[in-house]
């Protein structure tokens, strides 16, 4: 067991018992990666701040349901996976709904000027290219790359398959590294599959 996992599962059963500052302590060491997540998933950073407020809430109402039978880190992403979907189906089946979301998803962003322009449109690429993956997959990739969750945690968080998982990690970076590769690698490769074919 890491020790991250080791200490997710300390707060959590100390939460369980009704522990406040162990919440405090949660919310501190993971607010900023489920934030992170929700813009990721969504692009709005409203919406990933009460995406957030949403998780610990629930976290701290259904205290008592983490009972330590699997992954401390797969437990917290899962209760943060159901808030996400929870959201999007809700606002996916109000009138409106589907318009007002893709509006907060293209909810501006001020550049940062201490960043170079180079760097800034590397990062829009792979932004874009995140954003072209199926949600399934960019929600596997983005758990697996940046929030460090093994595939079986996934597995657990998502309630999918492993092979489901592993399928779409597979797939979410196959797809990744078609996307960003640089646009003379493309032509290049693409010519030589001509050439081969002929």
């Amino acid at each position: 067991m890491s020790t991250r996992e080791a200490r997710l599962e300390t707060l959590l059963r100390r939460i369980a018992d009704g522990d406040g500052e162990a919440m405090e302590r949660l919310f501190d060491q993971e607010h900023r990666s489920l934030h992170r997540l929700f813009y990721d998933l969504g692009r709005c950073p409203a919406l990933a701040d009460d995406l957030v407020q949403n998780t610990f809430l629930s976290l701290w109402r259904y205290r008592t349901n983490f009972a330590a039978r699997g992954s401390a880190a797969a437990y917290i992403y899962r209760v943060a996976i159901n808030q996400w979907r929870r959201r999007l189906a809700r606002e996916l089946r109000s009138r409106d709904g589907w318009r007002r979301f893709a509006d907060d998803w293209s909810e501006p962003v001020a550049d940062d000027a201490s960043v170079p322009a180079e760097t800034q449109e590397k990062l829009a690429r792979v932004l874009e290219a995140l954003d072209a993956l199926p949600p399934e997959q960019r929600e596997v990739f983005l758990l697996h790359r940046y929030h460090g969750l093994s595939c079986p945690q996934i597995a657990e968080a998502s309630g999918a398959k492993l092979k489901t998982v592993e399928s779409r990690l597979r797939l979410a970076l196959e797809k990744l590294v078609a996307r960003l590769r640089p646009d003379d690698a493309r032509t290049t490769r693409d010519t030589s599959r001509r050439e081969r074919r002929a």
